[in-house]
């Protein structure tokens, strides 16, 4: 009689084992499921065979777990029996672990939004093989994803031709001629202008005095609006092609006009599929651009009034410099930093939202002429300092009126033709100072460790220490 009356008693047991164990099925699926939605929301899955599609956000599967967890509970104390999985010390501890990381990060990500932390310092992220039209733009340019713009080949920019490189300049074999040393002249509209640049009175100078017994060449690689963080991807990009001996470096304007977003959020990382698909869900997270930006200074921009703040803030741009002097050493070239040297800015600056003032804006040039010579002395590299050079009264005619650009920046457009020299005294100087640095650098430590590397058939690393 015990023996049935046990039996009779325990007949329900498989029923609530079942009814438990399914909770707890759902329980643990929410459970692992939830990062996957807090990082892919919003999320649809869709069941073909219903023509059913579903969204389970993480905000749902956060109410399902609060629910499923309580029901479970209840329904124990209630004298379900039948052991589940969480009766089990394992289930346990996987519970216990990502209920800690997931509270944790939960209020992280709460006390960053209290205090007004937005997730909108990183940049964009392209899959390789694949593109994407970026929000920035300028006048007859092309949209590029990684340099923001650039010009368009076979186009016309303010009078002038683009090449098939992609550039203001003639048209040139990208393929280095055995024998030659080149020179590519990064920068911004400072080095692109000119009807020619100085680039190619450089390449005249070259061509009629070379610094060595070689074969000299200079390439005009400066595109208008740029700045040193678009340079930087501009010569990674250019310089397995091109192969260059000497890299000019001049940029300093475009940096700290300002802007509603910084140049490094708004320009593209190329990776690949899977790695691009995880850093674009974790790039809106307020803890993920937190922690990149504590583990990264360069990435932090702070917005002034109207929202706007420099393109490439000092510290940025100090790293820039000296990321693009280490991909220039690195590729067997030399370094050449130039300052960029002005006269009284004009009140079109103000107009256009790229300087709180007048004043404002020449204090903030010259600090980061300051930047730029501060890397040059720190990196030991060579240095063009044409705003030394060009600070004297007898080098105002070599400006245009805006007090940034050189000789008949304004007028470009209208001439539509090559012009001598002697209409263009600015330019002309920069190239004449910058022949005499090329030939005063071949007999410097730089250049003769880095023929020595190559005579001995080693990648050439820059100084020998």
């Amino acid at each position: 009689m015990n023996t049935l009356d046990s039996q009779s008693t325990a007949a329900p047991m498989p029923r609530w084992s079942v009814l438990i164990l399914i909770l707890d099925i759902l329980f643990f699926t929410a459970l692992f499921y939830l990062p996957y939605a807090w990082l892919s929301e919003p999320r649809w899955w869709h069941i073909g065979w219903l023509h059913l599609s579903i969204s389970l956000s993480w905000k749902k599967t956060t109410v399902a777990l609060l629910v499923l967890l309580p029901l479970r509970f209840w329904l124990r104390s209630r004298g379900a029996p039948g052991r589940g999985l969480l009766e089990r010390p394992f289930f346990q501890k996987i519970t216990l672990a990502l209920g800690a990381v997931y509270i944790f990060i939960a209020a992280c990500e709460g006390l960053l939004a209290v205090a007004g932390f937005k997730a909108d310092n990183l940049p964009p992220v392209i899959f390789k093989g694949m593109d994407e039209r970026n929000r920035e733009s300028v006048v007859q340019t092309l949209p590029d994803p990684e340099l923001l713009w650039r010009f368009e080949p076979g186009g016309m920019f303010q009078g002038v031709r683009v090449n098939t490189l992609g550039f203001r300049d003639r048209e040139v074999n990208p393929v280095k001629a055995p024998g030659t040393r080149r020179v590519i002249c990064l920068g911004c509209s400072v080095t692109a202008q000119g009807l020619p640049g100085y680039p190619q009175y450089l390449h005249e100078k070259l061509q009629a005095a070379p610094p060595t017994p070689e074969h000299w060449e200079a390439l005009n690689l400066g595109v208008h609006g740029y700045s040193s963080l678009q340079g930087l991807r501009l010569f990674q990009r250019m310089n397995p092609v091109l192969k260059p001996d000497v890299v000019t470096i001049f940029f300093g304007w475009n940096d700290h006009w300002l802007a509603t977003e910084s140049d490094r959020s708004q320009m593209a990382v190329r990776m690949g599929p899977r790695l691009g698909r995880l850093y674009g869900h974790l790039r809106s997270k307020r803890i993920f651009a937190f922690l990149s930006s504590v583990l990264n200074p360069s990435l932090r921009w702070k917005a002034g009034p109207g929202n706007r703040g420099t393109r490439v803030p000092p510290e940025a741009y100090r790293e820039t410099l000296e990321q693009l002097i280490s991909a220039v050493r690195t590729s067997g070239a030399v370094p050449v930093l130039i300052t960029a040297p002005r006269r009284g800015q004009s009140t079109e600056l103000f107009k256009k939202t790229y300087a709180w003032s007048i004043a404002e804006a020449e204090q903030i040039h010259d600090r980061y002429i300051e930047i730029t010579r501060d890397v040059a002395r720190q990196q030991r590299v060579t240095l063009l300092d044409l705003a030394t050079l060009f600070a004297g009264p007898e080098c105002d005619g070599y400006f245009a009126p805006d007090g940034i650009h050189f000789d008949l920046y304004p007028k470009e457009q209208a001439l539509h033709q090559m012009v001598p020299p002697a209409w263009q005294p600015g330019l002309s100087r920069v190239a004449t100072e910058l022949h005499r640095t090329l030939q005063q650098m071949v007999g410097g430590a730089e250049w003769k460790n880095k023929v020595r590397q190559e005579s001995g058939g080693k990648n050439f690393q820059g100084l020998e220490k």
